[in-house]
């Protein structure tokens, strides 16, 4: 088997792991997205270094949900890794972060961190709960099981949360052993949190619909009407979206 059939196959394995494993708290999660959105909240998404790009994942994109809210920090994105790491593992850092966004009672705050034991998310979930927010974790088990928390207080992000959904990421992240190389490649973890993501969102929009509320999908703008379609939701939630128009 080639290397990266091995790949497709390690992840494919994981992915059906994740989905029989961690449907209770997919449902949860997806009932905490729809209540927020039926009730005209935000759900609002963050992660730093590698992480951030699941907080891009669910923001304004086709097939996504307009009432989702990408809260990126530049200082703790992927275009400064070394950076990021450090800044991550900054205590009171959270609060800038949060400062910078309108997050209200009784809205959802998702925290992804594989690791869940920098200072940046756990305190970013803290002080989100003090807001009044429903704190939903994604992160990963044996990642975090392996470690020791950073933050002075020795929580983990498991622990300070309202809700924790475990990724499956492998520790390390990566699955594929090759001969000759002592370390593993082929990284895992954005592939598994697109999916579960993704898979809580469409669950939300379920519960919306059978629930008769609306739900707030964006279609590609690269299809007839779909500029005319999202326009109306711009113009709704927009006012909410810090970062929609840059």
């Amino acid at each position: 088997m080639s290397a990266y059939e091995r790949y497709f196959m390690e992840v494919a394995r994981l992915l059906s792991e994740l989905r029989t494993g961690q449907a209770a708290q997919i449902e949860a999660a997806a009932d905490a997205f729809a209540t927020c959105i039926g009730a005209d909240g935000i759900v609002h998404v963050f992660g730093s270094g590698h992480s951030h790009m699941m907080a891009e994942e669910l923001f304004h994109r086709a097939g996504g949900l307009m009432a989702i809210n990408a809260m990126l920090d530049p200082n703790l994105t992927a275009f400064g890794t070394l950076n990021a790491g450090l800044v991550e593992r900054t205590e009171g850092y959270a609060k800038v972060i949060l400062a910078s966004y309108d997050v209200r009672p009784k809205e959802v705050v998702v925290v992804v961190s594989n690791s869940g034991i920098n200072p940046v998310p756990i305190e970013l979930a803290i002080e989100a709960r003090a807001l009044g927010a429903t704190v939903v974790a994604v992160t990963s088990a044996a990642a975090y099981a392996a470690a020791s928390s950073r933050h002075a207080s020795g929580q983990k992000l498991t622990e300070v949360a309202d809700l924790v959904v475990d990724s499956h990421v492998p520790a390390g992240d990566a699955v594929v052993i090759l001969d000759g190389l002592d370390a593993a490649v082929g990284a895992t973890s954005t592939a598994l949190g697109a999916v579960l993501l993704n898979a809580i969102v469409v669950e939300a929009t379920d519960r919306l619909l059978r629930a008769g509320k609306e739900a707030p999908v964006i279609v590609s703008m690269n299809v007839p009407g779909g500029d005319e379609r999202n326009r109306a939701l711009v113009t709704r939630y927009g006012p909410r979206l810090r970062l929609l128009k840059g």
